[in-house]
């Protein structure tokens, strides 16, 4: 029954992935931990992190918590839904969008689009944060700082800063 409330989840969601993966991270967050609590908060952080980490797309994350859900069979098939669905419209509408070049109206949608997108994105700050920040570990407020900070003013790979945060946070909350 779970994986099939997985593929709903995951399916719907890659049907509002717009702007990519990081726009659908306060939807996942209010499915998988205050709908359904296949992971809780700081379950949800740390597979946010490691998908940050590992090579491909971030929402390589819903493996993760279609695995701590309902182990092999539930990673197949919340990935499989969350990119599927969303490969299959992008294709479609990538060849009619092709066909609609030099139409000035294409332009003004795509120019719609962008805030919208940057919107979603920041709203996926807060979900991961409150997992992944604690006030009764100060240090982690340092941590996303630092990180903050290093990602806004520097070209570090970020993958390198995750890394760096991870083994500091090995360091310091033994």
């Amino acid at each position: 029954m779970v994986v099939w409330q997985l593929a709903a989840v995951f399916g719907l969601l890659s049907l509002l992935s717009f702007g990519g993966g990081n726009a659908i991270v306060p939807q996942m967050y209010a499915d998988a931990v205050v709908a359904h609590h296949w992971v809780n908060a700081t379950e949800f952080a740390r597979f946010f992190a490691l998908g940050r980490l590992a090579p491909g797309p971030t929402m390589n994350m819903s493996a993760l918590i279609g695995y701590a859900t309902a182990g092999f069979a539930g990673a197949v098939v919340a990935s499989a839904a969350l990119f599927v669905p969303a490969g299959l419209v992008v294709y479609a509408l990538g060849r009619m969008w092709r066909k609609l070049h030099g139409n000035a109206w294409r332009d003004r949608i795509a120019s719609g689009f962008a805030p919208v997108v940057a919107g979603l994105i920041w709203a996926g700050i807060p979900p991961v944060a409150g997992g992944a920040i604690s006030l009764q570990a100060p240090g982690t407020i340092a941590i996303a700082v630092a990180a903050a900070v290093i990602m806004l003013t520097t070209k570090v790979n970020q993958a390198l800063v995750v890394l760096g945060a991870g083994v500091l946070g090995f360091v310091l909350f033994r």
